[in-house]
Formats: C-alpha cells, structure tokens, sequence
C-alpha cells in the first residue's frame, strides 16, 4: 500500500473541509512547540531505563493490526500463550551455569515440568475457545521457543478468542522468503574438485588440519528443503521434517513445466535449501561430475527443516510465520547444536516480531542461531536496511563480503537503424560491457559469439510474458534489471533459445511492477550494475553482460520507437581479463543499524557471499535417472555467506562443546579481519560489523571478550524480560557532546585451565566508509576520549584460568565534537595467544541521527487509552526537520491500513503570500485519544475508533494558497497505538461522581447543578423527583426554608462520537436555604 497517497487521500478531504475554520483541528484542539530531548520511542532497551518502559502486565492481549476483525474470512494466526516456553525455562536454570558454577537444575527436570505446564494451559485454553462457540483448527502447537498454536479461525471471532485469559497475542501468520539470491563476481571453474577461494578466506582448511571437520555436531538448516539425493549431501543429511506439508520428508519442490502444473503455469523447483547445505556440509563425493562441493563442516549431521514452498502468484520460495517457527521448534527438540536461516523480510524492522522471539528463546536454550542479514542495501535505503529476523539481538546476524575471481570486459556496438533509407553504421554507437555469467568451462567468448552481427530483441525486465509473441532464437535480448533474479533472466533467456543477453542498470516502474522504467535518468541507476551482477560460469548460463543503466535505458527507449528497424548487436574481438582480489563488503548486503533505540551494530560480521559455487538439486527422488554431472551453481547473496556461519559455528562446537551462543558469536567477531575497500579505507561497523570472519584464531583462543549487558526484550508491548547479552559489539546510542562519561561492562572469560595477562588498549577509527550514494567524511575522533576502567595502570589484565574477569569501556565526547557516529576498537593482546577484539560505535549529537526523512523521534507519552479517567489520552511528540513544510497532521489507520480518520491537524495562520512554514524543532500533539475527524459530502464529523491497535501516521507537507499539496514535500513517519477502553467505559467513567449525594447551588432560576459538556461528553436533565423545587430541566425553582431536601434527577451522559451510547443515572441533589 502507498502510504503516502492513503494518507493524502484522507488527509486532503480534511484539509479541503476544515484547514479555513481554525489554525488548529483536533478533536481535543492542544498542540504545542517545545524545544528538548524527546524519549526514545523503541521497544528495546537496556534495563538502565527500565523505569521508562510501561509494563505490560494484566493488560489485553495485543492484536495485529493488520488483521481484519471485521471479516468473515478463515484466517491463519499464531496464539501467544503467557507461560513461557520450555527454552527460556532451561535459559533460566542455566543462569548459574555462566559463572562456571555447578549447575543446580537438570534441563530434563525443568523441561519436562515447563512441558507439563505449557500443555495444561494450552488445553484450558483450546476448551475455553469450545465452550464459547469458536470455530477453530489447531493446525500447530508450539511449546519450545514459542508457547503457543498456530490456528485457522473466522477473522470476525478473534475478538472473542482474546476474551480468553492466558492470551499475550495474536498475529497473523506472514510470509517469508529466501532471501534473494544477489548473483556473484566471477569465478571459472578449473580442473579443482571445488572452490577453495571462500573456504581460505574463513580458514576451514586450516581448521580440517586440526582435525576440526564438524563431526559429533548437529545442523539444522531452515529453507526450501533438500535434494538429500545429491551426492555431496547423501551422506551428511541423517532426518528433518517438512512444516509446509506436515511430515518427516523435507525434499525440495521439483520442477514442473506447463503442461504437468496443475496451475498451467510452469515451476523453476525449489533449490536454495540445497544450495546453503552444500556450503556447510558438501562431502565433496560426486563422482560423476568434474565438480564437487566440500563443505566448511563437511563431518557435520545435517538436518532440514523445509518451512519454504512454492508460491504460485511470486514464483518465489516463501513460508508463513507458522512454519518458521515450527521449523525453528522442531530443530531444538531435535537437539541441533546449530541451525540457520538464511530467509527473511526487508520490510519488517521489528526487533521484536514473533520469528523473533522464536529465535531468542532459541538461543537462550543453547542453540547458535545464524541469520542472514539481507541484500537491500540501496540508493536513498542503504543504512537501516537489514530486516527480521537478522535483527533479532541474540542471533547472530551476517553480512557479505566479496571472494577473488576472474572478470571478462567486453564491447558491443548496437544499431537501431532503417535499412531502406540509412546505412547500418549511421546510427551505430559502441559500448563498454562487464561478463557477468557464462557456461562452465566456456569462457572463450571470442569463439563462442564471434564478429558475427546479431539480431537484437527488447524484452523488457525478462519475465516470462515478455517473450509472448517474440522470437529470440539464436538472437541477443536486451533485458532492464528489476522485476527479477539475474539468474532468472539469464536462464529463461536460455530457455528461449537466446544467443546472450545484455542486462542494463535499471528498476521496475514504481507503480507497475511488470514494466521497465526506461527514465533517461535514475537515481544510482545510470551506471553499471557492478559488483552485484556478477555471476560467473554455470552450467545453466549462456554469455550474459552488464550494460550501463543510462545508456541501455535510451537503447531501450530507440527500440521502441522504432518498432519496424532492426536492433543488431555486434561483439568485439577482445574480452580482456582481470583479477579481483575480493575480501570487500559487497555493494547488496544490507547494513545497519539495529532499531533498538541504541543504534546497535548489525551485521554482527561478514562472510563469503559472491560467487558461491555449492550443490543444486537434480531431483533424483522424483526425475527417474536424474543427472547430478551439472548439480551445481554460483549463487550471490547474505543468504550464502549465513552458511558459511554456520560451518564455522559448528567446527567451534566440536572444539568447544561447552561454549555458550554468546561465547561463539563472541569470537568469531573478536577475531574477525576489519575490512576496507578498494581505496583503502576502513569499513564501518554498519557494513561489516567485526569484520570478515576466519576460524584460524578463533579456534586457537582459549578466551572471548564480551559486553554485559541486560536488556529488556519486549513482545511488542506485551510482559518484558530481562536476559543478560554477552555481546560482541558496543553501541553507546546518542550521547551529547560534554556530557557525562558513558561506560559499558566488558568481560574476558578464560575457559582455559590457565591465566593469561592481556595487554589492553582501546583507540578510535580516524576514517571510515559511509553511505557511498551520500558519502560525508569521518569526524574527528580527537575530541573522543575512550578509556578501559578496571585496567591495571598498564593496561595489563589478569584473568585466570576458568574465570571471568570485568571491566569497562568509557567514551566521553568533549564539547566540540561535532554531530556524527564515532567508531572504535578494545584490542586484547597476550603473548603466544590470538589478538581479540571488540568494536563500539557512538553518535554524538542530542537526538537520533537525521535519516533524511523530514519527521523522525516520534515518541508517545503512552501506548494504551484506555478511557477510565486515568489514562483517557496521549500526547505525541516529534521532531521536525524538514524545512517545508506548513501543515502538520495525524491521521489513523486501522490494522488492515485502511486509513480512518485524522487526530489532529494544524497550519499557520495564512497571510498574503499563503501559509507560513514551520521552523525545525521539537513539536507535540497533545491529548491524542480514540476519537477522529471524518469528512464526506455531508461535511466533517466524528468517530469514534473501536478498541484494537492502529497505526498513525503522522505527515508534514506544504500546501499552496489555492490548497494543493506538493507531492514532493510529504514526510510521513509512522508509530502506533492502541485502544482499550470504549466509548462505554468513557461514559461509565463519566458516571461515577453521580454515586453520591451532591450539593446543589442555591440560586433561584440557575441550574441546580453544573453539568458542564465537553468535546467528547454531553449531559442533559431528563426530569426531576420533585417540580416544586426543581423542574425538569434541572433548573432550582425554590429551595425549602429551612433545613435541606433531596431532590433526584434522571441525567442523560452521552458520547459525542457516538450518540449511541449513553446512559441515564439518578443523580442526589441536596438543595437548601442559603446561609442568612
């Protein structure tokens, strides 16, 4: 949905109704400007600011906005019982375990009473459903990380299904996906068995030689599922289970053509499951092909857990919510020691959706999760662009960096001309190319394309309809990035018989995603594509090329416009070749930071990730003598450098059976390599978080280096907990230039039965990468000071043998260090033993950094209104900066974001030249509660919101004097709320001071009592006990002459938003003679 044109859809009606009647509207009509530091808004924080964080207990259960309560539709959703899971249950009794002291809770014991409980609520609640006439299937039941059901219900009976007590929340059951495979920089394929160019950058070779091959250890890999018929995976792969299809064979999806799919469309098959597992456990054991595939943990059990299908309307792998999770609980009751997803969203930043949660409870029971970070980084979305579940804070998340290989360059000359009026060379014009994709073993393009003048065919952004009515044989099609994979292109081009394709930097239209955006210009689109194309060889590739975006857009363009002249293509006779060394951060992978209100460092490091050559299925279970010569492919993208993770993960299992999650996220990053790009310059801690993992040191340290650090994880504003992260990164969050000195706990755990003295030292990065689309320079970090506390005078620490010891990081910008992020490193040296090392970032500055979006920090006083004379109304605050704007609104949306109304809207008085703009600062909105303006051809009135959570939108704009807005000057940003009371318990509230007996005035012909309307309440007299006194108005006719009498009054309370509900109390009025 485009917000922006709903909200202006809303927004826009109001303003024509109403923006001439006052300066500001709003139900409530408060608005103030307030200069100042405004709250964090976010749900994660350290326990430090517990206070702030309202709790969630004894509170309803929290339905997804996006859930339709109105429908009768049969929805899927996940029930969030309040027990917690057996996972955090043996987390909690394994807490004495950290300090290495005896364990003083068998799992088993605390597990199966955790069970006992967890089934006996889930029954109570399931016959609770029952007995109030709920129609529901239990499609799954979750006790492990989640307590909890996957269900299919009527969307108009969830309601009465949160009646139930036990409930924390509902949420729909969303899809996901693998994520995206962003193709490869070029490697040919030699007379090598496999591609040891990643496994030497993480060090695996060096780690077989120590004998550390996985064996003994358990990974689970949550995908598309397996081709465990593969000859390289045959042996490793020992069970899983299918959440897709409810049973124990989690084999991938075949290919199905036209005519065998019963949906007449034609299936690629699933492969991406097979793909990740070849990377981890590959046993290099094909003996058919020249190729084979060995894995970082080639010893290793593997299992699979297929939580992704086949989705007929994307043509992509996806999976609901309810399959992550049950694939995610079936590998803990299956005892994996490691398990990895190398799936996700772009666009869910929560750090606290349900996937999410399934992932933290993982980790606190023992299991090292590895996440792939994502691929979104882009122009104008290149930071904050990882998605969930990568910025679960207890996961390990990981980026990509890239591997050395070989790159072709190329040219082309292409005509479009008339061959009846002009020659071929008139308008003839030669470009500049970069092979992105060949066959194996067929990188000789000279011979393969030759001089030979190809006929050319436009086709697009590649995808299948494309093609109707074309014919491409034996031809070179020119195809617009966007709309779908490079190898997708690539391998349906080959399909269709082509001869090469040329690829040119580009996107799908904005509003018609089947189209090619052919604009003469695109914002960091007019290039080449880069890095983020190249493929390299693979069987199922014929020669494919990466074409500028500006100049294959206006080739595009004369294509069209020309519909009756040929498009020809001519090859050069040279294709020079060069070598790229890699171990850069590759241009896709999405950075950070985390949205925790800390700005916290994701990815937690980087891996391998273009070029990966691994195992492709062949579908020997179902094709009858399938061929696995060519099961292989080189894939780009997080969600091959994840694996990579996970190898590692395990080989530091088999080395340390006894480390914690924490412990091995934790040295993989202290000895990760910090990496720099091609200029030489660092990259930040947002791109690569430690660095590029390599297992060498990390298996030879004895010791981590950690941060202590509590946090509150909350399920979304549901009952917080705290656990301890032993993190492997520092965020300091906003901290204001000549402050107070900010310090976070470290720790060195010594798991050897011997004391090492560490030498160490903290320093600061003088340079580093930033957003290369908006580049701005490093800070000075001269004006930080950074010190370790705890320290001996040296710097030397002692730490002994199977023990702890702690200590801290202090930085203290000084009053002229100018705004921006601060990076730096705690380096840990000892003698004879691997360098550790741990990386901190800070923002100096009084507020969050400016993320360009004219509206950020919105914060809310509160998340309920709950409508009982307590808590009847919010107040939001935010931050303006955006310098055009002259209108300021709240609109609200309901959970399936249909826009409902606006809260509050405000202009600047208008003058001659129209309405003035607002200056930069810190604004609020005050008394914000469950009631909206609405406008329609009868004019402007209110609504009142039932309860549930809403979405608001709060949007700065300009308008001109004739009341048009400038579409260019609209900055939404966007919070939600949630409603609990009724306009009921608003009038039930109202109600209470008529329970006693009330002095009445004693002025003849005025109202005995003041009954005093408001915006939301009105109050009239219906009649009156006794007319000689009081008539029935409530008007004081006499008062007795001496002593007092009791008069009752029938007074009607009745909401202003909904004259519907009203109600009648008998009011006690006291009446006397006044005092002589």
């Amino acid at each position: 949905m485009n917000k922006v044109k709903a909200m202006r859809t809303c927004s826009m009606i109001t303003l024509t109704a109403l923006l001439t009647v006052s300066t500001l509207l709003s139900p409530n009509r408060s608005f103030a400007a307030e200069e100042g530091t405004i709250t964090s808004p976010y749900e994660l924080t350290s326990t430090a600011n517990a206070s702030l964080l309202h709790s969630s207990a004894n509170t309803a259960p929290i339905i997804s906005r996006h859930i339709n309560l109105k429908s009768s539709q049969i929805i899927r959703v996940i029930v969030q019982l309040n027990n917690e899971p057996v996972a955090v249950g043996r987390y909690e009794a394994d807490q004495a375990v950290q300090g290495f002291t005896t364990q003083s809770v068998e799992d088993s014991q605390v597990m199966a009473s955790t069970a006992t409980t967890i089934d006996s609520q889930q029954s109570t609640f399931t016959n609770a459903a029952k007995a109030k006439g709920i129609k529901m299937t239990v499609n799954y039941r979750y006790n492990t990380v989640l307590n909890g059901m996957e269900i299919s219900i009527p969307a108009n009976q969830i309601s009465t299904l949160a009646e139930i007590p036990g409930i924390k929340s509902i949420y729909e059951n969303n899809n996901y996906y693998t994520i995206p495979v962003q193709e490869p920089a070029t490697l040919t394929a030699t007379s090598a068995t496999y591609d040891a160019s990643p496994l030497n950058l993480i060090g695996a070779p060096m780690a077989w030689q120590k004998g550390l091959t996985g064996k003994g250890v358990k990974v689970g890999v949550i995908d598309t599922g397996i081709d465990y018929e593969h000859p390289d995976l045959k042996g490793a792969y020992k069970g899983g289970y299918d959440s897709v299809h409810h049973d124990n064979d989690p084999y991938e999806d075949p290919p199905l053509s036209v005519q065998d799919d019963p949906q007449g469309l034609g299936f690629a098959g699933t492969s991406h499951g097979t793909h990740v597992s070849g990377t981890i456990v590959g046993q290099a054991a094909n003996k058919t092909s020249e190729i084979v595939q060995k894995g970082v943990a080639y010893d290793a059990e593997l299992h699979v857990y297929k939580v992704l299908g086949r989705d007929s309307q994307t043509g992509r792998s996806t999976g609901t919510t309810a399959q992550i999770i049950d694939g995610i609980e079936h590998a803990v009751k299956d005892g994996m020691d490691v398990i990895n997803l190398s799936l996700g969203t772009d666009a869910d930043k929560d750090v606290n959706s349900p996937d999410v949660i399934a992932i933290n409870n993982a980790v606190l029971s023992g299991v090292v999760v590895v996440v792939a970070n994502g691929n979104a980084a882009a122009p104008g979305s290149y930071y904050y662009s990882l998605g969930s579940p990568a910025t679960s804070p207890l996961a390990i998340s990981v980026g990509a960096s890239t591997v050395p290989g070989t790159q072709y360059q190329a040219s082309v000359t292409a005509s479009v001309y008339d061959a009846d009026s002009v020659s071929q060379d008139t308008y003839a014009q030669s470009y500049s190319l970069q092979a992105i994709a060949w066959r194996t073993q067929q990188d000789d393009f000279a011979q393969y394309l030759g001089n030979t003048l190809y006929q050319g065919v436009y086709v697009g952004l590649g995808l299948d309809d494309d093609y109707k009515g074309k014919d491409v044989q034996n031809k070179v099609v020119l195809i617009s990035r966007g709309g779908s994979k490079f190898t997708d292109k690539i391998t349906l081009a080959k399909s269709k018989g082509a001869k090469a394709v040329i690829i040119f930097n580009g996107d799908a239209q904005i509003n018609d995603s089947t189209q090619a955006d052919l604009s003469e210009h695109i914002a960091g689109r007019d290039g080449n594509i880069g890095s983020g194309a190249y493929i390299g060889d693979g069987y199922p590739y014929i020669p494919s090329f990466d074409m500028a975006g500006e100049a294959g857009r206006a080739l595009a363009r004369k294509a069209i416009q020309s519909p009756t002249t040929p498009l020809t293509f001519t090859f050069g006779k040279q294709y020079p070749k060069t070598s790229s060394i890699g171990d850069t951060i590759a241009d896709f992978s999405s950075r950070g930071p985390n949205q925790d209100g800390l700005l916290g460092i994701k990815p937690d490091f980087v891996a391998p990730g273009t070029n990966i050559e691994s195992t492709f299925p062949a579908y020997g279970k179902l094709i009858k003598d399938a061929s696995y010569k060519e099961a292989y492919l080189r894939q780009n993208g997080t969600s091959m450098a994840s694996p990579h993770v996970a190898g590692l993960a395990a080989l530091l299992k088999q080395e340390h059976p006894d480390w914690t999650p924490f412990d091995i996220r934790a040295i993989l990053a202290n000895t990760a390599k910090p990496l720099k790009d091609e200029k030489g310059t660092l990259y930040d801690v947002y791109s690569q978080g430690s660095g590029r993992v390599n297992v060498i040191d990390a298996v030879y340290s004895p010791a981590v280096l950690e941060t202590v650090e509590p946090i509150t994880i909350l399920d979304k504003e549901l009952k917080k907990k705290t656990v301890t992260n032993y993190g492997s990164s520092a965020a300091f969050g906003v901290v204001a230039a000549g402050g107070a000195e900010q310090s976070k706990t470290l720790q060195i755990k010594n798991t050897s039965t011997t004391s090492i003295q560490y030498q160490a030292t903290v320093h600061m990065n003088p340079s580093v990468t930033s957003d290369p689309y908006q580049p701005v320079a490093t800070p000075d970090v001269s004006h930080i000071a950074a010190r370790l506390k705890g320290v001996n005078p040296d710097g030397s620490i002692l730490v002994n043998g199977q023990s702890t010891k702690s200590f801290a990081l202090a930085v203290q910008p000084d009053a002229t260090a100018v705004t921006g992020d601060y990076e730096g490193d705690v380096v840990l040296t000892a003698n004879g033993y691997p360098t550790l090392h741990l990386p901190f970032v800070l923002h100096v500055g009084t507020n969050l950094p400016d993320a360009g979006l004219g509206l950020q920090e919105v914060t809310l006083s509160d998340r309920d209104i709950r409508l009982d004379g307590k808590q009847d109304s919010i107040d939001i605050g935010f931050h303006l900066t955006a310098t055009d704007s002259n209108v300021m609104e709240l609109n609200v949306y309901d959970m399936n974001d249909v826009a409902q109304g606006t809260l509050a809207q405000v202009v600047q008085p208008v003058t001659d030249e129209g309405y003035p703009l607002f200056k930069p600062g810190y604004y609020n909105f005050n008394d914000i509660d469950n009631v909206v303006m609405v406008s329609d051809n009868n004019g402007t009135s209110l609504k009142a919101l039932p309860p549930g959570q809403y979405k608001l939108e709060l949007a700065v704009y300009h308008v001109n004097p004739q009341g048009v807005t400038d579409p260019n000057s609209v900055h939404p940003a966007y919070t939600s709320y949630r409603i609990t009371g009724t306009e009921k318990d608003r009038i039930h509230t109202a109600a209470k001071p008529f329970h006693y007996i009330l002095d009445g005035q004693n002025k003849i012909g005025k109202p005995v009592i003041a009954l005093n309307d408001t915006e939301r309440i009105t109050y009239k007299v219906l009649s009156t006990s006794d007319a000689k006194y009081v008539d029935n108005t409530g008007t004081l006719l006499k008062y007795p002459a001496s002593g007092s009498r009791i008069v009752k009054l029938n007074i009607q309370i009745r909401s202003v938003a909904d004259p519907t509900v009203q109600t009648t109390v008998k009011a006690l009025v006291k009446i006397k003679a006044p005092a002589k």
